[in-house]
Parts: structure tokens; C-alpha cells; sequence
């Protein structure tokens, strides 16, 4: 199976992330818009072609290092930045290890997404950059 790629692009002003699928030399197709709510707690809304992605933050001590969302009428969860859960069905729906230092490929990670999680493509690679985004926002702030 051939590697899909993705990239993002964030206005540091803005903070409005876009979501591209595709290579970043052929400047990728536009699959996703959000802008970072940057409130503890907050809900960053991702609007996709098909569907929008509320992700909330955990609420409790016990849920602090979730963030979850909907999609496709499945509710799922981030557990930290390393796993996306299907609440329903328990089952892992993608795994996301960072990649711990910049290289010269652009690139963060690496995001497996399981075979329960591949008619979600694109949503999972949506709210994984968002999530990662957000991460780096809260790094670079401290």
C-alpha cells in the first residue's frame, strides 16, 4: 500500500491551521480549516468537506490527557498525542509516535492508522495534526 501523505500550514497570527492532502510540492488538495482555541478546556472546530470535528479537551483530572471528538457518528478519543480510541467498540483506531527531533523532511511523526480506523482517514490525520499543533503551541508558550 502506498504512503498517503499530508501536511499542515498554520498563520502564527491567526493560528488558523489548513489541512493538505497530497505532496508539499504539488501543494496538496485542501481537506480540512481550523482555528486553535486556545482556552483550557476549549473546543477547536475543524470543518471538513463532509463533516466537522469538535475536539474537546478533557474535562476531569481522571480524562486531562484526552481530547475527543465525533466522527462519522463514532466518539473517539486521543489519549495524549500516541492513541486514538473508538469509546464504543474499544479498539485503537491509529497510533501517532513523534518524532523526537526536526529533520530536513518536514516531517513530525509517524501516524499508522489500523484497519478499524481506515474509512476515517482523513479525520484521523486532521485531528492529528490539529492535536499536534496544539502541543507545540502549549511547548513553545511555557
Amino acid at each position: 500500500m502506498q504512503e498517503v501523505k499530508y501536511f499542515c500550514k498554520v498563520d502564527d497570527k491567526t493560528l488558523h491551521i489548513t489541512i493538505y492532502k497530497g505532496g508539499y510540492s504539488d501543494s496538496g488538495t485542501i481537506i480540512a480549516t481550523a482555528v486553535q482555541n486556545r482556552e483550557e478546556g476549549g473546543v477547536t472546530k475543524v470543518k471538513m468537506t463532509d463533516e466537522s470535528l469538535l475536539m474537546k479537551d478533557g474535562r476531569s483530572l481522571l480524562e486531562s490527557d484526552k481530547t475527543f471528538f465525533e466522527t462519522h457518528g463514532k466518539r473517539v478519543h486521543w489519549t495524549g498525542d500516541s492513541q486514538l480510541t473508538d469509546d464504543t467498540a474499544h479498539v485503537t483506531l491509529a497510533t501517532y509516535k513523534h518524532k523526537s527531533w526536526e529533520s530536513s523532511d518536514r516531517k513530525l511523526g509517524t501516524l499508522v492508522v489500523m484497519p478499524q480506523g481506515a474509512d476515517y482517514l482523513d479525520a484521523i490525520v486532521s485531528s492529528a495534526l490539529v492535536k499536534q499543533e496544539r502541543t507545540d503551541e502549549w511547548e513553545f508558550e511555557v
